[in-house]
């Protein structure tokens, strides 16, 4: 009897284990996704504000959109110039994997390479889908930001939502289209069914995911909360499912996922 007993509890104890290694895993597996969005956005804002900080008088162009991808080790923001539709002219910037304002080096004028205008046709591509598409909700005081993604055989695009007014915060109607290599959409992941939007500064631990099929964080998420660190005035946030518990560590970027006790 001992001896059964022992092993229902070695049993039981093995199977926590596994849950939590895989945890762990699909843990791994959100901040990696996380963390790669939040460089695309933050290549793209840092890119920006050098853009419109210089004042040597070589930028007076209107960009047509922004995006970037990785090169290597290296970020690359790309603005084409507004006009120059057949054979893109583009202003841009290469960043090192810190994303570095001071070691970025700008070119003005060139012409798009092979790979980037694969990613800008994408972008032309989600940003007509995102304005005609009744999937995409439009929720008023806000705008949607589109982040295509090109890597490998990997073609997606994360169409997130964005404020237009200071002084907010935004979490949610955040979108996940994937593509084909002939650029036909694949399938459509809508993260959030609503949205939030809230002061900076407000004090909260985290939001709520109701639906069975959004048990973790997201990946747009923890961007979220890598962009606006003090947005909330929280050392870590919460994403509270029905099934699991996700916290974001603040300080040092790091997701912790258990089973949510019922």
């Amino acid at each position: 009897m001992k001896k059964i007993l022992l092993l229902g509890i070695g049993a039981l104890c093995y199977i926590h284990a596994s849950a939590q290694e895989n945890l762990a895993i699909i843990a791994d597996s959100i901040r990696r996704e996380g963390l790669q969005l939040y460089q695309h956005i933050q290549a793209r804002k840092t890119g920006v504000a050098l853009f419109e900080a210089d004042t040597t008088g070589r930028l007076s162009l209107q960009a047509a959109g922004y995006f970037s991808y990785r090169s290597g080790s290296d970020y690359v923001l790309i603005m084409p110039h507004r006009g120059s539709v057949k054979n893109p002219v583009v202003t841009s910037y290469r960043f090192d994997a810190h994303l570095t304002p001071q070691t970025a080096k700008m070119e003005v004028g060139r012409n798009m390479t092979a790979a980037e205008t694969d990613i800008w046709e994408l972008w032309n591509l989600a940003t007509d889908l995102v304005k005609k598409d009744a999937r995409f909700k439009k929720v008023r005081d806000t705008q949607f930001m589109i982040v295509p993604v090109v890597e490998g055989d990997v073609r997606k695009v994360y169409v997130l939502s964005t404020p237009s007014r200071s002084n907010t915060f935004v979490l949610g109607n955040d979108y996940l289209l994937q593509f084909n290599g002939a650029r036909e959409e694949v399938s459509m992941t809508e993260f959030h069914t609503n949205l939030l939007m809230t002061p900076t500064g407000r004090k909260s631990s985290g939001h709520i995911h109701g639906r069975a099929n959004s048990p973790y964080i997201t990946a747009t998420d923890v961007c979220a909360f890598m962009l606006h660190p003090r947005a909330f005035d929280q050392a870590s946030m919460r994403v509270v499912s029905p099934t699991h518990i996700s916290e974001w560590n603040m300080a040092d970027n790091t997701l912790y996922i258990e089973p949510r006790m019922q």
